[in-house]
């Protein structure tokens, strides 16, 4: 049988490893697009594959424009984008990239918590406004601290490495993990409560679930210490926004490290902001993001913890590898 393969959601900088890499599919026709799936739907409609990205949701009203869809090969490896069991029913294949990057991921997990700790990214900034002068730049010794590592699968195992190497002390919170391994890579598994309370900085690892979201959230946030830190590369959803803002505001937080937020996608066109479609619920969690993005105890970068030329040619090339075994079943 011969598929037409459609990728959405392509940036700029994939298109060039997409482009190299689909050679390998021997397919009827294969289109790159910059639009999600739910943006250009009558677009989407005439690909038998499609691969998106996680901004592309793939609901049941979008499966519902979508009769002809016989397998979706998602460039990521969370599924929070696609309803999983909808696919299930329509008897369409679903695939994921389960390993591309978590060293990738865990190093700038690493990266996000030494800007933070060392206000590197404050200091920048006074350079850049004319000052040459440390004066309120102090940061803190990484070395002796306790980091607690909420999510220890494989890029959690990999930020406790890191951790282990710079002298940190590590709390681990994850069912799955064993205590033969957690004494091999070197940390304490504990439950969430004594991680939060016990942990001088805290770094998530966890899919975006529905018994993840909002893992912390306003009522255990005031568990941390005080003067702790906050860092997040996994998804926006885990942490509930206003929490972030209330314990800043309060002093149990010195700083936050984020590369993801809730609602996202929504953040790149006020047009949405303010359309009629946009939720109270929605309208808070930006409004709390615009909170935290103006504040200098706060590190925001734009969801690129997986963004290095090496993981995202092993993201292509697993996706397009998932594409041809389909094909050939």
């Amino acid at each position: 049988m011969e598929y037409k393969i459609g990728f959405f959601g392509v940036k700029s900088w994939e298109r060039e490893i997409i482009e190299k890499e689909i050679i390998k599919l021997d397919s009827f026709g294969i289109g790159i697009f910059e639009d999600e799936v739910q943006d250009n739907l009558e677009l989407a409609d005439k690909y038998d594959i499609i691969s998106p990205f996680v901004y592309s949701k793939m609901d049941k009203q979008v499966l519902d424009k979508l009769p002809n869809l016989k397998m979706i090969a998602t460039r990521s490896t969370g599924f929070d984008h696609i309803d999983i069991e909808e696919c299930r029913k329509r008897k369409i294949e679903v695939c994921n990239v389960p390993v591309y990057g978590s060293s990738t991921v865990a190093e700038y997990a690493i990266a996000l918590m030494l800007a933070i700790t060392k206000k590197i990214v404050e200091a920048h900034q006074s350079v850049e406004n004319g000052e040459f002068n440390p004066e309120g730049l102090t940061g803190i010794d990484i070395n002796g601290k306790t980091l607690g590592v909420i999510g220890v699968g494989n890029i959690g195992q990999n930020v406790v490495h890191i951790a282990k190497a710079l002298g940190m002390k590590v709390l681990g919170v994850d069912a799955r993990l064993t205590p033969e391994t957690a004494k091999k890579i070197g940390c304490k598994i504990v439950d969430l409560e004594t991680c939060l309370k016990m942990s001088d900085i805290i770094t998530l690892h966890v899919p975006s679930l529905p018994e993840t979201f909002h893992l912390i959230n306003k009522k255990n946030i005031k568990l941390m210490k005080k003067g702790s830190y906050l860092v997040n590369t996994s998804r926006g959803p885990v942490i509930e926004t206003e929490a972030i803002v209330w314990a800043l505001n309060n002093k149990i937080l010195t700083g936050a490290a984020l590369d993801v937020t809730e609602e996202e996608n929504l953040l790149e066109s006020m047009s949405v902001v303010m359309s009629k479609k946009i939720t109270k619920d929605d309208l808070q969690e930006v409004l709390s993001f615009h909170m935290l993005r103006d504040r200098d105890d706060v590190i925001f970068t734009p969801h690129n913890a997986f963004n290095t030329k090496e993981a995202i040619g092993r993201i292509v090339e697993t996706t397009v590898e998932n594409i041809k075994k389909f094909m050939v079943k």
